[in-house]
């Protein structure tokens, strides 16, 4: 048998647990604060420990079966799929404006970390739903497999190559320690220690317990779904600043930042990826920050921050909403699209193609025009000082192909489901590089995706899930050569 669903079985059902338990804390926040949703809570965390259960109960006979790669794929795809629909239930049972296909893409954008959504009026919504929508961001961002390496015992199996199932970016070049389960708790500890200091810095700002965390959990995830209808538009200068700050942070390869801790280095503020990314980013929010001051009117410091927290919020791929890109003048806003689809670094919580794919091929572009030139000098595309192997290259190329070609046949779906051409290719942009606002007066910052068909809300959440775990793992357990 190519696939082993013994296996499977085995890998998926303690995360489906661990994702029933992970519901009883909405539950309890209800239940301590006499709100809405206790009940909805416990009967979702019974239902998906019920199924986990069931699901490791079948798989125990394969408890020493080797596992494959196919494996592997299978359970990071499977894992996603399931937890995305066991999510979407508290949202379909909760909220009565809300169908069974707008609920899967609220569960989809959360644990994407997208931050798009389909929920308005939040600010009288029950808080144990706005926290599940916080926590579903905060889970997506680190990844379920690296939470189900670091704390479940069988889902070690597989070795390095499992953390590729769910991010083929994952650069394991960067690991701080030869041992997956220590890794996997060294991003865990990193992850929790930046939300601790992300909500702490956002109460200084002058925000109360539960949003500061909630808000928190968005930016650390790059989510961007606040639980509040104005987003950050009626937050002070000291949050804006917070946010570009964390946003920025973890934008950027967490393995990395922790192994420059470990080792006491300066690696992290060495490394291309990220002195690129800075780079980008402000000379981007220069460019945006002058037309507002010339086109706009805007005075000197709100100039640079509205700027600053934009394009790090879109880069980052957070899509907090400050103001909205698409009411500015028509130099920001082409700006704003053209960065749409790049996102963050590698190996970080933020979507996107990422920042390194692009200095490769930037790298690859100048070696090739060098090489035009000089035909018979020996010129290789470099990152981090160091020559690029052909694998990695292909890698790269393929990611981007399949990229497009998703991108382009989501946007003819989208316009065949009726929605004008700029709503669709810029919301199927949005969603497959987990962004969350796309250009245009619908889906635009000030805008949602509320008032959309069914079939667009199965659509984009599908765009988003493949989207976060990088096209590729999805698309290859559904060729013939997988199967073969």
């Amino acid at each position: 048998m190519v696939v082993n669903f013994r296996v499977i079985a085995l890998l998926l059902g303690p995360a489906i647990i661990g994702l029933g338990l992970v519901a009883l804390i909405p539950a309890i926040y209800a239940l301590i604060t006499k709100t809405p949703g206790f009940g909805y809570f416990v009967t979702v965390s019974f239902f998906a420990i019920s199924l986990g259960y069931g699901l490791k109960s079948i798989g125990e006979s394969s408890a020493k079966v080797k596992v494959s790669i196919r494996d592997l794929f299978i359970f990071t795809a499977s894992l996603w799929f399931i937890s995305t629909a066991i999510s979407a239930f508290p949202f379909f049972m909760m909220l009565e404006d809300i169908d069974i296909e707008a609920a899967i893409f609220e569960s989809a954008s959360g644990l994407s970390t997208t931050g798009s959504t389909v929920i308005v009026n939040l600010d009288i919504r029950p808080p144990a739903i706005l926290l599940w929508r916080s926590i579903l961001q905060y889970l997506g961002g680190i990844g379920f497999v690296v939470l189900a390496v670091a704390v479940l015992p069988n889902v070690a199996l597989g070795g390095m190559s499992i953390f590729k199932t769910e991010s083929t970016s994952f650069d394991g070049s960067t690991k701080f320690t030869p041992h997956m389960k220590t890794m996997a708790l060294g991003l865990i500890a990193w992850y929790f220690g930046l939300l601790i200091i992300c909500s702490i810095s956002y109460v200084m700002g002058g925000l109360d317990w539960f949003l500061a965390i909630n808000t928190a959990m968005c930016t650390i995830a790059t989510g961007g779904m606040m639980p509040i209808d104005s987003s950050m538009n009626e937050l002070g200068p000291w949050v804006h600043y917070t946010a570009i700050f964390f946003m920025f942070l973890s934008s950027c390869p967490f393995l990395l930042a922790i192994a420059s801790i470990t080792s006491m280095s300066l690696a992290f503020f060495k490394d291309q990826q990220v002195r690129g990314l800075f780079i980008f980013c402000l000379t981007i929010s220069g460019f945006v920050a002058l037309s507002l001051i010339y086109y706009d009117g805007y005075d000197l410091e709100k100039a640079i921050r509205v700027a600053l927290f934009n394009v790090v919020s879109v880069i980052s791929t957070s899509g907090f909403a400050l103001e909205d890109f698409n009411n500015w003048n028509n130099f920001a806003t082409l700006l704003f699209f053209i960065i749409l689809g790049i996102g963050g670094c590698s190996g970080s919580s933020s979507g996107g193609i990422k920042f390194f794919r692009l200095q490769v091929c930037f790298s690859m572009f100048k070696a090739q025009i060098r090489k035009s030139i000089h035909p018979h000098q020996v010129i290789y595309p470099s990152f981090n000082g160091q020559f690029v192997n052909s694998d990695t290259l292909r890698s790269i190329i393929t990611y981007i192909v399949a990229y497009i070609l998703v991108l382009f046949v989501s946007s003819l779906l989208a316009t065949m489901l009726g929605l004008d051409l700029t709503d669709a290719f810029s919301g199927s942009l949005s969603c497959l590089s987990n962004v969350g606002p796309a250009i245009g007066q619908n889906l635009g910052p000030n805008g949602n995706f509320a008032n959309l068909s069914g079939s667009l809300h199965l659509l984009f959440a599908f765009d988003m899930i493949l989207g976060r775990l990088e096209i590729l793992p999805v698309l290859l357990c559904i060729t013939k050569t997988f199967w073969k």
